[in-house]
């Protein structure tokens, strides 16, 4: 019995333009053809197709079904292995396009409906945001961003202040303003120092004009210089790699220490007193929490205030606070060195 190309096409669902083509590449070539030079397939052939189309619907390529049924299923199992990787791949590129398109959602549907420009501009941003960060990434750091913008404003206003002032980049108040800047990032990048990296890559290579909402690259620059001479004299002390592991101060409990300190200073306590205690345990709990728990950390960090001038100053507790702390752990003859001219 033979089956004549359309009757085929119509019992398997295929098209006729589809079996032509089989015949064309040498996939499926009909058994026979009538007198009149019409196509016929016989039982072999239609077996032959079932089985092309078993493999076509596992998503494999013609050319690796016409491999495949040369070798009569000789190497199925790694053509089959490396389709799931190939879908794999499809499936992260859909699932991070997905994100993507709603991250863009989201900005775009803050405020009034855009025009053409803004869509351009955002596009154009989240282009280049993604040769650098994932959807995932990408959202964690601009719902930082958003969170801290009003403390990020004040703090590149004072930026430019003091660029405007001509203060040098070593100076304590320029220093103390490079300490605040390199937290806030941390903290924008949730402690991620290979997402720094590259945020800092990003703004070095891409051109500036797209960041529009940023400080600029004259206030990259200006702070940029603060930062890496305080880097410099931190690793003095400690390697990168311990640098890396810092993580950000919590504010909260500074501000709390910072109440707590004061209001001992006021009453004039003892500083070996049990409440004067309580606070260095407390200090030294947050001092540890920024050194990811590693008191061998700590006490690098704090040789290196001790040691270099351009450190000394710039902390984040007040000179109340650190004074108070200063005299409780001489008092108590606690193990962690003394911060001097804090």
């Amino acid at each position: 019995m033979h089956l004549r190309v359309g009757e085929l096409a119509q019992r398997t669902g295929l098209t006729v333009r589809t079996l032509h083509h089989y015949d064309t590449i040498g996939l499926l070539k009909p058994s026979a053809r009538s007198d009149a030079g019409y196509r016929l397939y016989n039982q072999d052939d239609v077996g032959r197709l079932h089985a092309i189309q078993a493999l076509r619907h596992l998503g494999l390529p013609l050319a690796d079904v016409a491999t495949m049924l040369e070798r009569g299923g000789e190497g199925l199992g790694d053509t089959i292995a490396r389709q799931i990787r190939a879908l794999g791949h499809e499936i992260t590129q859909a699932t991070e396009l997905r994100a993507r398109l709603q991250l863009l959602q989201e900005r775009l549907a803050v405020g009034d409906a855009p025009d053409m420009s803004d869509w351009l501009s955002t596009l154009s941003l989240m282009t280049t945001f993604s040769k650098y960060f994932s959807a995932a990434e990408l959202k964690i750091i601009l719902e930082n961003r958003k969170t801290q913008s009003v403390i990020w404003d004040k703090l590149i206003a004072e930026v430019r202040q003091a660029m405007q002032l001509q203060l040098a980049p070593d100076t304590k108040p320029v220093q103390s303003l490079a300490l605040r800047w390199m937290n806030l990032t941390l903290a924008m990048m949730n402690d991620d120092f290979n997402l720094i990296d590259r945020w800092g890559q990003m703004y070095n290579t891409e051109p500036t004009g797209q960041f529009k909402n940023g400080p600029g690259p004259e206030v990259l620059g200006y702070i940029n210089a603060a930062i890496a001479l305080r880097m410099a004299a931190m690793l003095r002390h400690m390697t990168l790699a311990e640098l890396r592991t810092l993580r950000t101060i919590d504010e909260a409990a500074v501000e709390i220490l910072k109440q707590e300190a004061h209001a001992l200073h006021a009453a004039q306590a003892d500083p070996s007193s049990k409440p004067a205690r309580a606070l260095v345990a407390r200090w030294e709990q947050v001092m540890l929490d920024l050194c990811g728990n590693q008191p061998a950390l700590l006490h690098k960090l704090i040789a290196a205030y001790n040691a270099e001038p351009l450190l000394q100053g710039t902390t984040v507790f007040d000179d109340t606070t650190l004074g108070f702390i200063k005299s409780a752990l001489a008092a108590q003859g606690h193990q962690l060195e003394v911060l001097k001219n804090a």
